[in-house]
């Protein structure tokens, strides 16, 4: 079917990302919904991505943004993008592996399962190399490590200083399990593992205080205000526009108008 409507340039970027054009839209079902949405999301909003952002790192970005949003089969159709562009499966992998924090065990399965599956098709074999860099007894220490240089020196020991009476085991969690097990893995560079956790809390559209601390936390890690801006503009037409606002008021209070 002729692709009416749709712009030259997007009809490019669709043909180099996508294997199988069936599995984008619903061309033959719904053509108006299918022009409008591949003129924005291929055209209009991604030119404006391409000179501040990999196009490597806008697929793993949107790849997180469909775990936060729920969204399995734009899940699917992305994992298929990563590997399209050059994305390593173990960095897919650290990926879906850095939501489990986020949003929880239960949740993040299901994906893992569906990305597994799409591995296995594609002659990816299974398990991938372990990705661990810490031993049980250096779990806190270097969650520890990671909080600090993450979001400032002494942020462990405040947040320790802090915690209510009666839990602050969630806290020992926090440096153990969510930094400690997770943010010590190789894989992927703590840039993108930073990023992709702030695009992860963006698309779930009810952590903004956490958003707000990863959108520092991307200021500290040498993420520059135009990178981030380009990776909300290319998620946009994923996850709308109430949480593209939200992530955006977070990006505008980590950083000053000229960074």
């Amino acid at each position: 079917m002729t692709e009416t409507g749709i712009s030259e340039y997007a009809r490019q970027q669709i043909r180099k990302l996508f294997s199988q054009r069936n599995s984008v839209n619903t061309l033959k079902r719904d053509p108006e919904l299918t022009q409008i949405f591949d003129n924005f999301a291929f055209d209009e909003a991604l030119k404006l991505t391409e000179e501040p952002v990999l196009e490597k790192t806008r697929c793993l970005c949107i790849l997180a943004s469909t775990i936060g949003c729920n969204a399995m089969r734009q899940f699917k159709v992305y994992v298929d993008v990563c590997l399209n562009v050059g994305v390593k499966p173990r960095e897919i992998r650290e990926v879906i592996y850095q939501t489990v924090p986020y949003v929880g065990f239960s949740k993040m399965i299901d994906f893992l399962l569906e990305l597994n599956e799409v591995f296995e098709n594609n002659d990816i074999k299974l398990p991938l190399k372990d990705q661990r860099t810490v031993t049980p007894e250096e779990r806190r220490e270097k969650g520890r490590e990671y909080i600090d240089g993450i979001f400032g020196a002494g942020t462990a020991a405040e947040m320790e200083k802090n915690a209510p009476k009666g839990q602050e085991h969630i806290i020992e969690f926090l440096e153990t399990y969510c930094f400690g097990d997770f943010y010590t893995r190789k894989g992927i560079d703590m840039q993108h593992r930073e990023l992709v956790t702030f695009c992860l809390l963006a698309s779930m559209g009810v952590a903004q205080p956490q958003l707000e601390h990863h959108g520092l936390g991307c200021k500290n890690m040498k993420i520059s205000k135009k990178e981030m801006v380009a990776v909300l503009t290319g998620m946009l037409p994923y996850i709308g526009f109430p949480k593209t606002l939200n992530a955006l008021t977070a990006v505008n209070k980590a950083y000053t108008e000229d960074e």
